[in-house]
């Protein structure tokens, strides 16, 4: 049996307004067509559900037992057809975005909050993680999206750039560093220096930071977290190297920043997805939010004014 919605539509149509003239008005087709859908239907369930004479139109006695369950049919279709439109106009559905934890903690939990305001039907959900476990997430379907600095090698993955900002060096207040009106590299060529570890993305910008100035990274001590890395600094253990926007963790009253230049070491913010993947209404409408919030512009606007040391 092989009944079509067509089918179903004709079948109520006739049956609701009593008329095979009304109903092909309905449907916007000839009699005859919509007397042949009624075939169709009839031939396919293998009986009667319309009588028809040259004064009238009625159901049949299995028609009319028929007419709930095809009414039922079509009403499931028209709310399915509902849904869709709303998860492709924005009014529902779920987001998963991974991002690293410093992220996590600054960046994007006022971003969330906003979305969630624009949206309030989108279920949006944050995974935190370490960085190397947030694209894994995406790889393997567990996140839509992930937000985060990434090595250009990712071609499974499509980017888009969010901003950039620059490396900054986090000493203790007070530390002698922070009379330099601009921190070069070479400054920190006798300073206890403390970074992340091997394999990170901002290990890498920082030795290519050495590197440009002519130095080798030779760390008095590695942490994991940039958490660590602060407490180790505001114990004076040593300076700290990090991206700009983690200096949002940082107690003021004990630790001071500055950006790094000759050279100016920028990371990339992105957001990402797989590459051979669509992604969902709602994730698009995540990533078109924090495309034109007022903070990611700003960054962006920020990154620009600096990308020339004066």
């Amino acid at each position: 049996m092989n009944l079509t919605v067509r089918q179903l539509q004709a079948f109520v149509l006739v049956a609701q307004l009593g008329s095979f003239t009304k109903a092909a008005g309905a449907m916007h087709v000839t009699q005859s067509a919509l007397s042949m859908l009624i075939r169709e239907l009839e031939s396919g369930l293998g009986t009667r559900l319309v009588d028809r004479t040259t004064r009238s139109v009625s159901v049949t006695a299995v028609g009319a037992e028929f007419l709930a369950s095809a009414e039922r049919i079509l009403a499931d279709i028209a709310h399915a057809i509902a849904n869709v439109d709303q998860w492709v106009a924005h009014q529902r559905g779920r987001v998963v975005v991974a991002a690293p934890l410093v992220l996590s903690g600054t960046l994007l939990p006022p971003l969330i909050a906003d979305f969630r305001r624009r949206y309030p039907g989108i279920e949006l959900m944050l995974k935190d993680a370490l960085p190397d476990e947030v694209l894994p997430q995406v790889r393997n379907g567990a996140a839509d999206l992930a937000i985060g600095t990434f090595k250009r090698t990712e071609s499974e993955l499509h980017r888009i750039r969010l901003f950039e900002e620059s490396l900054v060096a986090i000493f203790p207040v007070g530390h002698p560093l922070a009379r330099a009106r601009r921190l070069r590299w070479r400054r920190l060529q006798d300073e206890n220096v403390l970074t992340l570890p091997r394999g990170s993305v901002f290990r890498e910008l920082t030795e290519r930071g050495y590197n440009a100035a002519g130095m080798v990274l030779d760390p008095v001590a590695e942490a994991t977290y940039v958490g660590t890395l602060m407490g180790m600094v505001a114990s004076g253990l040593g300076i700290g190297i990090v991206p700009g926007y983690a200096t949002a963790l940082a107690n003021r009253q004990v630790i001071a920043w500055k950006a790094l230049v000759d050279p100016i070491v920028h990371r990339e913010v992105s957001v990402v997805h797989r590459a051979n993947v669509a992604v969902s209404p709602a994730a698009q409408a995540f990533i078109d939010f924090v495309l034109d919030h007022p903070s990611i512009r700003r960054l962006r606007t920020s990154a620009s004014s600096h990308a020339t040391p004066d």
